[in-house]
């Protein structure tokens, strides 16, 4: 394999590609497999020509692959790697978020962990972005999440629902979450809910994290409740109640796409301060406003005539 395809390759490995590439590294003989994981990591290898794999699912690299491996691999190329794959976190993270975002909004993102990478870089990572991990496209200066492009979806969205809405940009640590679990599942009212399925299904934990994320989605995508629980059964009229107090919760601690992010409890305080900015300023007189008296109506000065031939005349 040529050296630079080669460190193309392995710059745009994902973590747990890289974690299973240097895994086998370190086994000259090779390894059975017989986790499923593993299986799919050692296709995922074997699609790129950095592994192979023969009957009785054993899986080796190749003794010159080593060598060049060795012979190309170097710190600098270490910290391509991991800067790809911030990126990698940034986009999903932008996802969630965003559904349409500035390119000042990705490398605010990408500041979070590297914040001296100059812009050029951020491009030309962005650009050599597998497709796997290239959840979002380039339109009109912007960075439109797939499938939102069509029919001109993100201008409506970004136009009509978030309008002036500023970007929220999230702590590394929650980039990370996101791109882990698809949802923030460390906050409160996701972990009480999380724990309430647990408890109500009899879910392990890697079950109720799935449906966890599946909610989120639903909030994301403004789906009704009824929609969203579709397919759940209760136990109880009880349990389903309790299940959609703690859904509504939940809800409400998500960072909504309309919202740029934003979840509710700050959208309130966003739109406060908007409506207070808009409000005219106090003056310290009293404004009254005077009723519309019609023509025929008895005047109000008291005389009794009408309004039109007292004081209407003037």
């Amino acid at each position: 394999m040529e050296q630079e395809l080669l460190i193309d390759k392995l710059t745009a490995l994902g973590e747990s590609e890289m974690e299973f590439f240097r895994f086998l590294l370190g086994r000259p003989a090779g390894v059975i497999l017989t986790a499923d994981t593993d299986k799919m990591l050692a296709e995922l290898l074997e699609t790129e020509g950095l592994a192979a794999r023969f009957p009785g699912d054993k899986v080796i690299i190749p003794a010159e692959l080593r060598e060049q491996y060795r012979e190309t691999w170097t710190d600098e190329l270490t910290l391509k790697w991991r800067k790809r794959n911030w990126m990698y976190k940034c986009l999903e993270a932008g996802m969630y978020l965003y559904g349409v975002m500035t390119w000042e909004v990705l490398r605010d993102l990408f500041a979070l962990r590297y914040p001296h990478t100059e812009p050029d870089e951020i491009r030309e990572l962005f650009d050599t972005t597998p497709a796997f991990y290239r959840w979002f496209t380039e339109r009109n200066n912007r960075l439109v999440l797939n499938g939102y492009e069509k029919d001109n979806y993100y201008i409506y969205l970004e136009k009509d629902i978030q309008g002036d809405i500023p970007f929220y940009i999230p702590t590394r640590e929650e980039v990370d979450e996101l791109y882990e679990k698809g949802c923030l599942a460390s906050r409160e009212a996701h972990t009480r809910l999380q724990e309430y399925m647990t408890e109500s299904f009899g879910w392990d934990q890697d079950t109720a994290s799935v449906k966890l994320h599946e909610l989120y989605e639903s909030v994301d995508n403004r789906k009704r409740v009824n929609d969203a629980l579709e397919g759940y059964e209760f136990a109880s009229d009880e349990v389903h109640v309790k299940f959609i107090e703690l859904y509504m919760e939940m809800s409400r601690e998500c960072r909504i796409r309309d919202n740029r992010g934003h979840d509710w409890y700050e959208m309130v305080g966003i739109m406060a301060e908007k409506n207070r900015k808009t409000e005219p300023e106090a003056t310290g007189r009293t404004i009254v406003k005077r009723a519309k008296i019609g023509r025929n109506d008895p005047c109000p000065c008291g005389s009794g005539k009408k309004y039109k031939n007292c004081c209407g005349r003037n």
